[in-house]
C-alpha cells in the first residue's frame, strides 16, 4: 500500500511540475509576442525604409546563432526579447506596405486570426491528446 502511495504523490508532483513548466513557457511566450508587437508599432509609426526589413532580418538571422550558444545562460532571456523586438521592428515597413492596399487591414487580420486559430488548435490537441511529440524537436527547430 505505501507503493501506491508514493507512486500517486510523484505523479501528481510530476503533473504538477509540468503544468508550472507549460504555464511559464506560454507567459514567457505571450511577453515576447507583446513585446514584438510593440517594436511592430513603433516602427510602423517610425515608417522606415524597407531596407530596415533587410537588416532586421540578417540581423536576427545572426542572433538566432548568438542565442544558441547562450542558450543556458543568464543574457539568454534579454536576448530572447532583442531577437523578438528585432523581428517585430522589421515587420512595421512590411505591415505599413500591406495596410496602403485596399484590403490590407483585412489581410493582416486574416493572417493574425488564421495563426492564432492554428497555434490554439494545436496546443489544444496536444494538451488534451497527451501525446509526447518531443520527437519532432529536432525537425521543428532545424
Amino acid at each position: 500500500m505505501r507503493n501506491v502511495e508514493t507512486f500517486s504523490a510523484g505523479r501528481e508532483q510530476s503533473a504538477l511540475a509540468t503544468n508550472k513548466l507549460i504555464r511559464n513557457t506560454y507567459m514567457l511566450l505571450g511577453m515576447t509576442l507583446v513585446f514584438s508587437a510593440v517594436t511592430a508599432g513603433i516602427s510602423m509609426a517610425m515608417n522606415p525604409p524597407f531596407l530596415v526589413y533587410i537588416g532586421s532580418v540578417i540581423g536576427s538571422f545572426i542572433m538566432l546563432f548568438i542565442l544558441n550558444r547562450k542558450q543556458n545562460s543568464a543574457a539568454a532571456l534579454p536576448l530572447v526579447f532583442l531577437f523578438t523586438g528585432m523581428m517585430g521592428f522589421g515587420l512595421g515597413p512590411l505591415l505599413n506596405h500591406y495596410l496602403g492596399l485596399a484590403n490590407g487591414g483585412q489581410i493582416i487580420m486574416t493572417a493574425l486570426s488564421m495563426t492564432a486559430l492554428t497555434f490554439l488548435g494545436l496546443s489544444a490537441y496536444v494538451m488534451t491528446s497527451k501525446k509526447d511529440f518531443s520527437f519532432m524537436g529536432g525537425f521543428i527547430t532545424s
